[in-house]
């Protein structure tokens, strides 16, 4: 799989007009972005949603970024007449984003561009912790808690965004909205009156993604030709 996310990348970058690329090749910047969100929840659900990385631009119109991110889900448990917490059940998911950006700058303020990316590295891993509280509880059924889900997966995908400089300086606000394909293949592990039970899932959805960086743009190259 890795290779043909490497050939699937190196293809897309042959196409690029390579005219440009070298006419350009003496602009060359880089920028640092990331972000780190917790979103607190409805019905007890919370996210939490973090990256970190960097890119390379090459002239006014061509970005090259690479990036590890990581997305939570917690949902909480809850029993008794005041909605006390029986456990916390968690999923989370880590990958490595490479993506490849074509930029139309309008201004100093505002880029638009198009974008492929692939996620690569991908692990998914569910989980349940019980409480620790001293009114905890017990759960409806103990063997719940022993359920597990593991497993990785790779993303393709390709979307529309635009970057923001605050005041047209070097910092801003990086938005895109993607659809993507997603690969995996996961291990369930559930505990039951009979013992365990063990399945192998494979999964393959199509999906939107909204993605949002904070960046900050060094020797970055404002000057419209």
């Amino acid at each position: 799989m890795n290779h043909l996310i490497k050939s699937v990348l190196l293809a897309f970058l042959f196409l690029i007009p390579r005219e440009s690329m070298a006419q350009e090749s003496s602009k060359v910047s880089f920028a640092i972005r990331g972000k780190w969100f917790y979103l607190p929840g409805w019905e007890n659900v919370s996210w939490r949603y973090y990256s970190y990385g960097g890119e390379i631009f090459l002239g006014k119109h061509h970005a090259i970024g690479l990036e590890s991110d990581g997305f939570e889900t917690h949902r909480r448990w809850e029993a008794g007449e005041y909605d006390n917490l029986v456990a916390m059940e968690v999923t989370k998911r880590t990958g490595i984003v490479a993506d490849y950006k074509y930029l139309l700058p309008f201004n100093e303020f505002f880029s638009l561009y198009g974008l492929v990316y692939s996620r690569f590295l991908g692990k998914r891993r569910y989980w349940l912790e019980k409480s620790t509280e001293e009114e905890a509880p017990e759960p409806p059924d103990p063997n719940a808690l022993l359920t597990t889900n593991s497993g990785t997966f790779t993303d393709f995908g390709a979307g529309l965004g635009g970057k923001w400089y605050f005041n047209g300086g070097s910092s801003g606000l990086d938005v895109s909205l993607n659809v993507f394909k997603r690969i995996g293949s996961y291990r369930e592990t559930v505990r039951t009156e009979n013992g365990w039970v063990v399945s192998n899932i494979t999964d393959s959805p199509v999906s939107m993604y909204l993605r949002i960086s904070f960046f900050y743009h060094f020797l970055r190259f404002k000057k419209q030709e």
